[in-house]
């Protein structure tokens, strides 16, 4: 009698963790935050096109330093880079 009751407990336990409902993914809190909404579309993504962004962003942050580092070693800001020419 106590291995019937056993084995009914142990099916109603196993019931009961198939009838609740499976956890949703952690959300972020932030409305529009970009790493949050990154990460939300990278979770079902292929690991190969997460590899592929990653790369893909990586030299968007390079060219943009390069740009900022020629901006940076350009003429200062006492120099006039155009020369006015007075035309009589």
């Amino acid at each position: 009698m106590a291995e019937a009751r056993a084995r009914r407990s142990t099916r109603s336990r196993a019931g009961a963790r198939a009838e609740e409902p499976a956890k949703a993914a952690p959300v972020c809190p932030v409305g529009f935050c970009p790493v949050g909404m990154a990460l939300t579309v990278a979770r079902g993504a292929s690991p190969e096109a997460v590899e592929h962004l990653l790369a893909a962003a990586r030299e968007l942050l390079l060219a943009a330093r390069a740009v900022l580092d020629a901006r940076v070693e350009g003429p200062g800001r006492g120099e006039r880079p155009l020369e006015r020419i007075e035309i009589a």
